[in-house]
């Protein structure tokens, strides 16, 4: 799935997490994107002004806090995945 879309710099490709316990009426009532996902892939992190680059603070697997809007939604086969820099994670969980 993220083969495809591989981030470049200090991006990073997530997957929202649906809340643990969600019921169908309060997902018909609150239908915000997630707050929390799974990181799928990371870029190479960004190039500083000495020419190296800045290594990357989340690797893939980590479950990450950010924005509820964060980012670009992209739709890959049968999933939607968001696109978003590093300065939009707020937390390692």
């Amino acid at each position: 799935m993220s083969e495809t879309l591989k981030p470049i710099g200090d991006n990073l490709v997530v997957t929202d997490e649906k809340p643990e316990n969600s019921s169908s009426v309060l997902d018909v009532i609150d239908s915000r994107p997630s707050n929390q996902a799974t990181v799928l892939a990371v870029g190479e992190g960004r190039v500083l002004k000495n020419g190296k680059r800045a290594p990357m603070i989340v690797k893939v697997g980590d479950r990450v806090l950010l924005g509820r809007y964060a980012g670009f939604r992209y739709e890959l086969a049968d999933t939607t995945v968001r696109l978003l820099s590093i300065d939009d994670v707020q937390a390692i969980l």
